[in-house]
Parts: C-alpha cells; structure tokens; sequence
C-alpha cells in the first residue's frame, strides 16, 4: 500500500513538472506591423512597434520584435542570443497551447529578475465568419468579425496558411489572421511577412521560473512597476527624496495618459 501510494505521488509530480514545461519547434514567423493610439485624450497622435508570432505544431508564441530579439533560442542544437538594447512598449509574450486549450500570458520587469504568468482560456472569441473576400499581398483573405474585452474587432484571415492562429491573443478562425484591428482602429494589426522557416526554431520554457497570478493582479503590478521604479527596485531609499518625488510625478504622468489599452475591460 505504501508503495503504491509512493508510485502515484512520484507520477503525480511528474505530470506536475510536465505541464509546467512547455516545448515546441517553430515552423513559422509571422510579423505584423501594431499601429496604436494609448492616449484617449491625443487619438491624433499613433505609435508603431513590429510584432512576431511564432507557431508550431503544439504553441505559438507572440511578443514584440524587441522582446523576441532579447530571448535565446537554440537553433539547430546551438545556444544564441542578442540583448539590443531596444525600448518596447510590450513586455509580455504570450503563449498559447491548443492541446490544453490554454493562454499563457507571462511578463518579466524589464532589469530584474520577477516573472509573472497568468492563464486564460484559448477558446474565448465567438467569430461572425463573414462572405467577404479581398486580397493582402498575394494572400485571398475573408472577413470575420468579434467582440473582445470591450472591443469590436474587423479580422481578415487566409485559409491558404492553415492555421489557427493570429497576433495577440487572438485565434480560432480557419486560417491564418493576417490583419485585425477594432472598428475604432486605435489597435491594428497589420501583415507585414511570413518566414517558414527551415531548419524549424526549436523553443522551450519552464513556468516554474514564474510566479502565478491572476489577470488584474499583474495588470497592477505592472502599473505600479511603471509609476514608480526606483520603489520597486528597492532604490529609492538610496536617492534624493525630492528627486525621486519629481521622477515618480513624471512616470505616474506618463502612465496615466496610456489610458486607451486594448484590453478595455
């Protein structure tokens, strides 16, 4: 009886240590172009940032050029990394597993060493699959159409790439999303390219290198993160106390004015 008591928690925490690991070998890259109005006070004012979603037979992973260029990956058996010392507005990456129907979303603060993960389900957009048709570079693509965190959203997807796969979070349609943005285009997602790539990218990460939490529990961590750094960083004791004042005032201010994220709700 003890034995098999032994043998059940020894696959109990195998299968524990398993799920917390997460593999796969890219066979694409896609780059969108993100066009994005953060200030609801200033729309007439849009930044720009390049966006890659990797995907494989078991996950994608989406994140920004920047964040995507500072990661390693082994390619063909060989370890290589860059850390460009590039500014992003997006830190995250993003993971999604269809065999578990899950989202994974994870964020590092940028210089130290804390990550954080939450999950959702994949399975949370209910698609309007529309009979209409266009073209975006050589690609036939046809209209869809979803509502997603207080947002109306315009896709465009291509059968021809099958699969089900977009930026962001976004997924679930019959084909590659090559473009989507919300009817109110302050977040669009453009295609830029596609790279099959050969030889496949092999990727691997353990979530047991991150600290789970919930959705709005990150959201403001990281907003207190971007508000107040030196704090953060246990920094702040070692500065001027009207300094720091001042650079709090400045960051809180500019973190502040992004009031207009994509997730509305």
């Amino acid at each position: 009886m003890q034995q098999a008591c032994l043998t059940f928690l020894l696959i109990l925490f195998t299968a524990i240590c398993s799920a917390q690991k997460l593999s796969d070998k890219f066979e694409y890259k896609v780059t969108y172009k993100l066009t994005y109005k953060l200030d609801s006070t200033n729309l007439d004012e849009s930044k720009s940032e390049y966006m890659i979603l990797f995907a494989g037979d078991e996950l994608s992973k989406f994140s920004s050029r920047a964040v995507t260029l500072s990661k390693t990956y082994e390619i063909s058996g060989n370890s290589g990394s860059t850390s460009p010392q590039v500014v992003s507005e997006f830190h995250y990456q993003i993971i999604k597993e269809p065999e578990t129907g899950k989202i994974f979303y994870t964020l590092k603060i940028p210089k130290m060493n804390d990550r954080f993960y939450y999950s959702e389900k994949l399975d949370q957009f209910e698609w309007e699959i529309l009979p209409v048709t266009k073209s975006i570079k050589d690609y036939k693509v046809q209209k869809a159409k979803t509502s997603f965190k207080g947002r109306d959203y315009i896709a465009w997807f291509t059968p021809e790439i099958p699969i089900s796969e977009g930026p962001y979070k976004f997924n679930g349609l019959p084909g590659l999303i090559l473009e989507i943005a919300d009817t109110e285009k302050h977040w669009n997602f453009e295609f830029f390219g596609l790279e099959e790539l050969s030889p496949k990218i092999s990727y691997k990460t353990n979530l047991k290198m991150y600290a789970e939490t919930e959705r709005n529990e990150l959201q403001d961590l990281w907003k207190q993160y971007k508000s107040d750094p030196m704090t953060y960083a246990g920094q702040a004791a070692d500065m001027n106390s009207e300094v720091h004042k001042e650079y709090k005032r400045i960051f809180t201010e500019i973190e502040e004015s992004k009031n207009n994220r994509l997730e509305l709700k």
